[in-house]
């Protein structure tokens, strides 16, 4: 498959060399702001005028494809694409709404996106009857209906989004042919498997320990606290007892004392230093290092401000993106079961079984 004649050649910038800013799009320039929309291919980001679609159907993208990995130029199944085991992916949208100028994606088993626009839409269809004959039609079809609730769920193919029960050899090699050995398919699950089992537990597990590491920082800062409070007390003390002599000079008065608000960043946080009571022990004794076990002991850090912060929401940011991953792939998944199962029956039709 071809580019669109709108969309130029494809290019692996992902930095503007005179700024230094990321770029994005099929435009290469920055984010400033403007509706852009994620591809589920390449992971790269694009903005909504560059790929003429208007604004007003932004909620209703189901799985984005760019230009490239629709061509099979990008995309984490590109080399399969290439060597024809799968097929080119395609953009997939959520149906929109009945109602023509609302584009909100409809509800579950619905033509809507809310009951209200089901009745309005109902309601703008009984007033263009035109004669009250022609509503006591309708009515009296609505009322001898005999199966009404057979009725209302015709046309939704239940059957295509269930398991489907194999009698036979031949219905279980038709299905396996279809349905279970489908490149798209088995590479959809694969990916959902890779989220389930290692990359989602991978972030969760990066965040729980950063939180357990921040404990362990926080109980630290208490203890240093606990001996500053200590050393003031015993300092006061000692001019209560020397009063009306000469003040003493405090001798070596900084050793011993561990100084307090440090910076606490640490590269391995995976596991703990040490205890709080000997990482304290070594501040006390090692007053002049700027880094005890890996963890830096700085007052004032400018190289590693916002370091929690900044760690944190990353983490969370990769969480949120892999879930809505996660719940993409649940959908294409079903959406693809859907195709292949419809896929199957028409065989079976075929084959006259």
């Amino acid at each position: 498959m071809s580019l669109p004649q709108w969309c130029p050649p494809h290019s692996n910038v992902k930095i503007n060399s005179t700024t230094g800013e990321d770029v994005y799009c099929i435009c290469k320039k920055p984010d400033y702001g403007e509706l852009m929309v994620g591809c589920d291919g390449c992971d790269d980001w694009f903005h909504f005028a560059c790929l003429h679609i208007p604004g007003q159907f932004k909620d209703l993208v189901f799985s984005f494809f760019c230009p490239y990995c629709q061509a099979g130029i990008t995309g984490k199944n590109k080399d399969a694409i290439i060597n024809g085991e799968m097929s080119l992916p395609k953009t997939l949208w959520k149906r929109k709404c009945r109602i023509s100028d609302c584009y909100r994606p409809c509800l579950p088993d619905s033509k809507y996106c809310s009951e209200e626009h089901g009745k309005e839409f109902v309601n703008d269809i009984w007033t263009r009857l035109k004669t009250d004959e022609d509503r006591a039609t309708v009515k009296q079809m609505v009322q001898q209906t005999e199966h009404i609730d057979k009725f209302k769920k015709f046309g939704q193919l239940d059957f295509i989004n269930n398991d489907i029960v194999l009698k036979n050899d031949e219905e279980k090699k038709t299905f396996d042919q279809i349905v279970v050995q489908d490149p798209t398919l088995m590479a959809l699950e694969n990916d959902l498997q890779e989220i389930q089992e290692k990359t989602l537990p991978s972030f969760k597990k990066k965040l729980k320990l950063i939180e357990v590491y921040l404990g362990w920082l926080d109980n630290v800062y208490s203890e240093i606290l606990k001996l500053d409070n200590d050393i003031e007390t015993n300092g006061e003390g000692d001019k209560a007892d020397t009063k009306g002599t000469k003040k003493r000079k405090k001798k070596n008065s900084d050793r011993g004392r561990p100084r307090r608000n440090i910076c606490g960043y640490s590269p391995t946080y995976e596991s703990l230093p040490c205890s709080v009571e000997e990482f304290v022990l070594e501040m006390g004794n090692n007053g002049e290092t700027t880094t005890i076990r890996g963890v830096c002991t700085k007052l004032k850090c400018n190289r590693h401000l916002d370091w929690v912060s900044t760690n944190q929401e990353q983490y969370l940011q990769q969480i949120d993106s892999l879930e809505s991953m996660q719940e993409r792939l649940h959908h294409l998944i079903q959406a693809r079961k859907k195709q292949l199962n419809i896929q199957y029956f028409e065989q079976l039709s075929r084959k006259g079984v």
